[in-house]
């Protein structure tokens, strides 16, 4: 292969397989960096791009919005990092202007561009991002644990610190734990919550009780109200989080939700739910969403990582090559966490 072509894996239409592609490297402009990919993970959003479900992202193009790797070449005017340095890739370029940006939401920014999605990611073997995207980490931490801190790690780390608030002794559920759930489990125990977590797989709820749930629910054998109740004297759950997000989970979270209580947002696969109004409006109970994270988020969670706190789970590992088999088997419910390429 020429030292100026790499491999990438190319969305070139939607609701079909990628394709492994020899491409220029891309060159860093002013301001920008090129980093030599050492690892880019996957989730649950790269099928709903395959899908075309998202309006934003136009093909062909390379995705993948979780990356790690080193810096490799600086851009013009680039300050604050050397060749080698190991750096993960905040998702979002933001304009830095708009009332959100200037408050510290820029997750929230009025005109974001996202890498991974309307800019080409990671699932490459080099990949451009601005220098203000990037943030340095100890490289004691393995890469492939690395890349899923800027959106599992980060996002969870967002949703249980900020949108939910969970504080020490919240007893809180984790509904349906997996990839970004069973980075959270570690997250709300740092804020001393207890934990509950569900699943139908006996499989993840093991992992989930090894990363240090306190309780775990096989929904297909236990009545999920029923268990919360008695483990909670009738208490029910202060955050409930609803990893999963089809139209029936949002009413189950409430119905497990303590009067005044949060459910926060976390899963999206259906468009559309259904909630009973007088139930949530006369119980105070709040529906908040949550989108990714900012940039003190990620900062904090670098730290956690770094300091042993957290540990990000990951199942399993796939070659570049092996994207489509990966992506099928996150499809087919076969992945019990975070996969991540390796490159």
């Amino acid at each position: 292969m020429s030292i100026n072509i790499m491999k990438a894996a190319v969305l070139e239409r939607f609701h079909q397989d990628l394709v492994i592609k020899e491409i220029p490297i891309p060159q860093p402009k002013r301001g920008e960096v090129l980093i030599k990919v050492k690892a880019s993970g996957l989730c649950g959003t790269d099928l709903h791009i395959q899908d075309g479900r998202l309006p934003t992202v136009k093909v062909p193009y390379v995705p993948g919005h979780e990356t790690a790797g080193e810096v490799w070449e600086l851009g013009a005017e680039v300050d604050g990092f050397e060749i080698g340095d190991s750096v993960i890739v905040a998702i979002d370029i933001l304009c830095n202007t708009c009332r959100f940006c200037t408050t510290g939401r820029g997750n929230l920014c009025t005109h974001l561009v996202r890498l991974g999605f309307e800019r080409n990611g990671g699932h490459e073997e080099y990949m451009v991002a601005p220098a203000a995207n990037l943030l340095k980490f100890d490289k004691k931490v393995p890469y492939e644990k690395a890349a899923i801190i800027p959106d599992a790690v980060a996002c969870m780390y967002h949703a249980i610190k900020n949108q939910g608030q969970v504080r020490a002794s919240d007893k809180i559920c984790i509904l349906g734990v997996g990839g970004l759930g069973l980075q959270g489990v570690q997250i709300a125990k740092h804020f001393g919550a207890e934990v509950f977590c569900t699943s139908r797989q006996d499989r993840k709820l093991e992992i989930a009780k090894q990363s240090g749930a306190d309780h775990v629910i096989n929904t297909t054998r236990e009545n999920l109200f029923e268990t919360i109740r008695g483990l909670t004297s009738g208490e029910m759950c202060d955050v409930v989080f609803d990893n999963i997000g089809i139209d029936s989970s949002i009413q189950t979270s409430l119905d497990i939700c303590r009067p005044g209580g949060k459910v926060v947002m976390v899963g999206y696969d259906e468009d559309i739910f259904h909630v009973q109004y007088q139930s949530t409006a006369m119980k105070e109970k709040e529906i908040i969403g949550i989108r990714g994270s900012n940039r003190r988020d990620l900062v904090e969670t670098i730290r956690l990582v770094e300091d042993g706190i957290i540990d990000p789970y990951i199942f399993k590992t796939y070659a570049l090559d092996e994207i489509n088999q990966a992506l099928a088997d996150l499809r087919a419910g076969h992945s019990l966490g975070r996969t991540v390429l390796l490159l």
